[in-house]
């Protein structure tokens, strides 16, 4: 019988970025399986365009008294059948749903956090473990060894339309509207697209709609910041950031994937977060974190770019 895989992680972008390399080593083991991924609304695209997963399934979020949500959720899963799951999300909403797929008597093989699971998680974290580090003790736990590194010329789209010049820096001035902490001061992104121009990078900020408030004040300030918010999908999100002689970015979805796809990226962390556990993670990244953030000097950050 062929193994069905469920691999669960809801969100967010930057957490579905940090797992690539585990859904890369759990395709080499179970390389003759069918995989899917249980994700939430937001990422359905992105998951579909991961050459990891064969299906991807959408977990609504309900709320514990929406029973009927519940019951079209489980009744979705139970008709993929997994044998196997690997549960990277690890709340109570997988344990209720490892009980309600069988429990230890009758349900898969279950990686993850869910009492009486045939494969625990390692727990706790060890200080200073990043979270890709604890997916591969995890996975280790499960016999799956993570010793790969994920192809990511899918997340790649040509930019010439863009008309960059050839040095260029990416800024990612946004960040989740709930989280204000995460974000670096305009006038400080604004300084240092100065610096920048003084060496003739020219500057463009990206992001969403939600962030065209943070690259207006950027752009108010240095004008020649040029403005791509709500032009690039996750693709030409990568194809940018591999051409970029920068990115920085404020803790946010985008910053990782700059990191993953290899781009020379500085990431800024507040104070709110542990970066040894979430900071984005690639072969030329470099993280720096402020007590707050927008303590976090310009100097700094230029003393990081000129290092990488």
């Amino acid at each position: 019988m062929r193994e069905k895989i469920l691999v669960i992680r809801l969100g967010a972008l930057g957490d579905l970025v940090l797992c690539m390399e585990a859904f890369a080593a759990l395709r080499r083991q179970h390389n003759d399986a069918e995989i899917a991924l249980l994700t939430t609304p937001p990422f359905e695209t992105f998951a579909k365009q991961m050459p990891w997963f064969d299906k991807v399934i959408i977990d609504p979020r309900p709320r514990f008294t929406q029973i009927k949500a519940w019951q079209k959720l489980v009744r979705e899963v139970k008709d993929f059948a997994p044998t196997h799951v690997y549960d990277f999300q690890g709340k109570l909403r997988q344990s209720v749903l490892f009980n309600l797929l069988g429990g230890p008597l009758l349900g898969p093989k279950w990686s993850g956090a869910a009492t009486g699971c045939s494969h625990p998680r390692f727990w706790p974290p060890q200080k200073n473990m990043h979270y890709t580090t604890f997916l591969v003790a995890q996975l280790a736990c499960a016999g799956v060894e993570v010793n790969v590194t994920p192809e990511l010329s899918w997340l790649d789209a040509p930019i010439n339309h863009f008309k960059l010049p050839e040095k260029f820096a990416l800024l990612i001035a946004g960040c989740a509207p709930a989280r204000p902490y995460k974000r670096w001061p305009a006038l400080r992104y604004a300084a240092l697209a100065k610096k920048l121009a003084e060496k003739g990078v020219v500057c463009a900020a990206i992001g969403t709609k939600a962030d065209e408030e943070s690259v207006a004040e950027i752009r108010d300030l240095v004008p020649d910041v040029i403005n791509f918010c709500g032009q690039t999908t996750l693709p030409r999100l990568g194809g940018l950031a591999r051409k970029a002689e920068i990115v920085v970015g404020n803790d946010t979805g985008p910053t990782h994937l700059a990191a993953a796809v290899g781009a020379k990226t500085i990431a800024l962390m507040s104070h709110k977060v542990d970066p040894y556990w979430s900071a984005p993670k690639g072969p030329r990244t470099k993280w720096l974190q402020g007590k707050p953030l927008a303590k976090l000097s310009v100097e700094d950050v230029w003393d990081a770019y000129s290092a990488l």
